[in-house]
């Protein structure tokens, strides 16, 4: 009985031992703060991430569509480019640059103009002078 109580011990004290080593991972962090809709925070992690590994292309993804998330969308899309060209064959990070700089394409003017308090007549038929929102990156 004693070996089977010492064993269920020791298990525990891995599985406690490799919960904490998760909750240190600055992407596993971020990951649950994107999750969580704190896009602030996910954005640091993920940032913390890359500061470790420069050629994480997964965090320099993953900080992207926590900055779009936060409007930043120039900084967004040069971290995907950064990433894209660390992973070439990723497709998820293909199609988020993709997708970003498609938004970005149709839409920069009319973001500037918003930017700049100046509406722009007629740039936003139906919406005033609301740009319309960013794709969403982080697919569920």
């Amino acid at each position: 009985m004693r070996s089977i109580v010492k064993f269920v011990s020791a298990s525990l004290l891995v599985l406690s031992a490799s919960t904490n080593a998760h909750a240190q991972d600055p992407n596993v962090e971020g990951r649950n703060f994107l999750a969580e809709g704190n896009n602030s925070a996910a954005s640091k992690k993920f940032a913390e991430a890359a500061k470790i590994n420069p050629f994480d292309a997964s965090a320099l993804n993953n900080q992207a569509v926590a900055l779009a998330a936060q409007g930043d969308n120039e900084k967004a899309l040069n971290l995907l480019e950064r990433a894209s060209r660390l992973a070439p064959n990723r497709t998820d990070i293909a199609a988020n640059l993709n997708e970003l700089r498609n938004w970005m394409n149709r839409n920069t003017p009319q973001v500037a103009a918003v930017q700049r308090k100046a509406p722009v007549p007629g740039a936003y038929p139906n919406q005033g002078d609301v740009p319309p929102e960013p794709p969403p990156l982080w697919k569920k």
